[in-house]
């Protein structure tokens, strides 16, 4: 009851909320002292002697305040008012503070909550007070003022760190703006409703509220010096503290800072990278780089894998770095070993053939780093460019290059090239080790034979139209061996270490293509070159060609020319073509008739075809 007039209290508008867990805990927690009989007298005692345990029950200030304010508003004729400044239609109003009545708040609210907590409930009333404003009317007017000039333009904050801006209109300014009276000490204060400023943000949460950035490491390569980038918190909205900012900058230059709180924190943080202590270089390794697309391949991986970190205890993995090499990453066709046999065209293992070459690189690397080799494959063949038995092949997904990180610092991989090298720099911190390889001597050496290829079986299917007697290499010879490559790892305590791989590589015997008839080495029915018999005597040529076994066909035409009488005219086919033994030639030979003409014609025409295939998976060289 509010000055006589009565009303009606729902427990729920207040925000009721009962912890019920709580309740039921304290209710078992009574009466438990003593043995099993004194707790069971006490059990029966209970029927007739209970025991009040208090209600764990909270309700909402805000909305007991809102309630509050209504009955007072209702029921008190001449409310006491403190003071007020608003903004309406654009317009700043004041409304001055006068004398009156008001509800005894602290004790009004106490007893609003025994009442919604209390089963046993009975009328309560809440006593009224009078009340003589501690605000004047100066007071006010200096609130207006300041309003005046909250409002008087656009306000723009700006967050550096995040790089976010945001302009608020001052039409917005004007919508969020009002005033509360504090009572100690006694003062009208400007505030800006934080919902409006809420609801002004939402559209640019994006931009503000951020994920967390992890400590990273900066690395020179030119002077091989290592710098930690800081990490930073997740950013999410603050709108007390932008309330706040925004009015203290449009009362002041028009602008100020951004404010937001911190969200989630980096998962590696400055504090953990600077406890690992500083970092430097370790290893560095160069390879030379031939070949074209090879060297686009090689230039995307390398971009790839740059700037990696891998912690204590994690393993690096280029093809999880980089994946799978894709024509939509921009990857090019080179060459690859499919099936044993060098392709470079035309096999999903080509694109990005040549890769191998960074995967050689980055395996040594880490392998005079000291870091551990977790996995790696060599090629199946030999190739000069790479150390023996010290060298690594890549595929997708296996064959990798996986580097184990056993020390008690990370690791940052650097990659730097040139159009003709490849360099592979790590830097860390692997405790002082030192490493060194040895190679052992070929063994289990296995020559390569020299096989002669058919022109139109070579090169996958290629035709190089080769005539009888040239020769074409279409595969090098590659000699198959074992060998063993040992790291020997160097301790700082002089102890040492030998780590032994042993490799075995295959034989790839030199592939020479030749024409189809020297397939043996040796001419076997091979087709005739055609001499130059034009010019020369019908009975010459004839006799030329008859003893390299050509059937002759004498094709007469008319001449005007006695001296060309007799004479050949042409040869088909002509001379320098490849005729087999027993083939036909056909010579035009000029006839000199004063009183007559010759004519003929003669015409021949001939067909071939051949295919080929073939399967394999691949590895990249």
């Amino acid at each position: 009851m509010v000055n006589q007039r009565t009303f009606q209290l729902v427990p729920s508008s207040t925000e009721l909320e009962i912890d019920e867990e709580a309740a039921v805990t304290e209710a078992m927690a009574q009466r438990r002292d003593g043995g099993l009989f004194s707790r069971f007298w006490s059990w029966l005692g209970g029927f007739s002697d209970p025991i009040v345990i208090p209600l764990p029950a909270t309700v909402d200030d805000e909305a007991v305040d809102d309630l509050l304010s209504a009955w007072e508003t209702s029921a008190i004729a001449n409310p006491a008012f403190e003071g007020s400044v608003e903004v309406v239609d654009g317009e700043v109003v004041s409304q001055y503070p006068k004398a009156g009545q008001k509800l005894d708040e602290s004790l009004s609210a106490a007893l609003l909550f025994d009442s919604v907590t209390t089963l046993d409930r009975t009328l309560t009333v809440l006593p009224v007070v009078s009340s003589v404003p501690v605000i004047t009317d100066s007071d006010v007017d200096a609130a207006a003022a300041l309003v005046r000039r909250a409002i008087d333009s656009d306000v723009t904050l700006t967050n550096s760190e995040i790089k976010f801006s945001v302009t608020f209109l001052a039409v917005d300014i004007a919508r969020a703006i009002g005033t509360e009276v504090h009572d100690s000490p006694a003062e009208i204060v400007v505030t800006l409703d934080q919902d409006v400023i809420i609801e002004l943000l939402d559209p640019h949460r994006a931009s503000f509220e951020l994920p967390p950035v992890e400590a990273s490491y900066a690395v020179n390569i030119e002077t091989d010096t290592v710098r930690i980038v800081p990490s930073r918190f997740g950013t999410k909205l603050d709108a007390e503290a932008v309330a706040d900012a925004l009015l203290a900058a449009g009362l002041g230059s028009g602008a100020g800072p951004f404010p937001v709180a911190d969200a989630d924190p980096p998962s590696f943080s400055t504090a953990d990278a600077e406890a690992y202590g500083p970092l430097h270089l370790v290893s560095k390794f160069t390879t030379n780089t031939p070949g074209t697309n090879r060297v686009h391949n090689i230039h995307l991986i390398a971009d790839a894998v740059d700037n990696a970190v891998t912690l204590p205890g994690e393993v690096f993995s280029i093809n999880e770095l980089a994946g799978q090499r894709t024509e939509e990453k921009g990857y090019l066709e080179d060459c690859a070993i499919v099936a044993g046999a060098i392709i470079c065209e035309g096999h999903p293992a080509n694109i990005g053939g040549g890769v191998s070459q960074f995967a050689t690189t980055m395996y040594n690397a880490g392998f005079f780093a000291c870091y551990e080799d977790v996995d790696h494959r060599p090629h199946s063949l030999y190739f000069t460019r790479y150390p023996e038995g010290r060298e690594a092949t890549l595929g997708f997904p296996n064959p990798d290059v996986k580097i184990g990180n056993h020390s008690e610092a990370p690791f940052v991989v650097r990659t730097s090239y040139t159009n003709s090298t490849i360099t592979v720099r790590i830097y860390g911190n692997n405790g002082g080790l030192s490493c060194d390889a040895e190679l052992s001597e070929r063994g289990n050496v296995r020559e390569y034979e020299t096989v002669y290829v058919a022109d139109v079986e070579s090169g996958g299917g290629e035709f190089f139209d080769l005539a009888p007697g040239q020769e074409r290499r279409t595969v090098s010879g590659r000699d198959g061996f074992t060998v063993t490559s040992t790291r020997v790892l160097s301790y700082p305590d002089g102890k040492v270490v030998r780590e032994p791989f042993f490799w075995r590589y295959s034989v790839q015997n030199e592939e020479i293509t030749v024409h189809r008839c020297m397939v043996s080495g040796e001419p076997v029915n091979c087709p005739i070159q055609i001499p130059s018999v034009a010019g020369r005597a019908y009975g010459e040529a004839l006799a030329t060609l008859a003893e390299l076994g050509f059937v002759v066909i004498r094709l007469e035409v008319a001449v005007t020319d006695p001296a060309a009488h007799d004479i050949v005219i042409e040869a088909e086919p002509g001379a320098g073509q490849w005729v087999p033994v027993g083939g036909t030639v056909t010579l035009t030979v000029g006839v000199y008739d004063s009183g007559g003409e010759g004519e003929g014609e003669g015409e021949g025409e001939g067909e071939g075809e051949g295919e080929g295939e073939g399967e394999g998976e691949g590895e990249g060289v």
